[in-house]
């Protein structure tokens, strides 16, 4: 009898214990996995949470993150560049592409200054990316001002960008280019091409205008 209980639970352990230990060892892994996961989330800086909130779509919330590292000035060019198309987007503009808005009302956007002002302090500071922004301004007409030469001038400044270069980074800008550089005659590009060998970088640590941020 008592051999017929040993054999009894020796069966039970095979079919039912030993699968739910498999199964256990089985899942310990994808635990661990989960567990260094959320250990690394939680060690990514807080510096990001801003650039993750904009990646997401949502802009209200990253504008929040980004304002106080873009007013920290130079250095922080990659979180102007960020803020100004957060604002850009909060005003309306199609990062896809699209028809271009009226010029006067769109300008009468807060929103579209702010992102205008921050993009133009990164652009001004070298930051490539800002400057194909600037161009893609130029190109629809939206940039500070209605000078096709001074689009011809970022455009000449981010195709020779020494940071683009270097990095290898395709020229994403090239519609905007060929947009402005079909609007000009020969001479004035090249007037574009020689604002932009007297360009040097400039660094503005103030923050937009009081009237920008409304």
């Amino acid at each position: 009898m008592v051999g017929l209980r040993t054999l009894l639970f020796t069966l039970i352990a095979t079919l039912v214990i030993e699968p739910v230990l498999a199964q256990s060892r089985a899942e310990a892994p994808r635990d661990a996995l989960k567990r260094r996961q959320a250990e690394a989330r939680q060690r990514i800086s807080p510096y990001w949470d801003g650039f993750i909130l904009k990646h997401q779509g949502n802009c209200s919330e990253a504008i929040a993150k980004l304002t106080p590292l873009a007013e920290r000035g130079f250095g922080y060019e990659d979180a102007q560049t960020a803020l100004g198309e957060c604002y850009l987007q909060l005003a309306g503009l199609d990062a896809t592409g699209g028809e271009a808005p009226d010029r006067k009302a769109i300008f009468a956007k807060p929103d579209f200054r702010s992102g205008l002002e921050w993009i133009g302090k990164a652009a001004r500071a070298g930051k490539f990316e800002a400057q194909a922004v600037m161009i893609s301004l130029y190109a629809a007409g939206l940039g500070p001002d209605e000078d096709a030469i001074e689009g011809a001038k970022w455009a000449h400044l981010y195709l020779t960008n020494p940071s683009r270069l270097n990095l290898g980074a395709p020229v994403s800008a090239i519609v905007s280019i060929e947009q402005i550089k079909q609007r000009l005659d020969r001479e004035s590009w090249l007037v574009g091409k020689e604002r932009a060998r007297d360009w040097i970088p400039l660094y503005d640590d103030k923050p937009p205008t009081p009237d920008a941020k409304k």
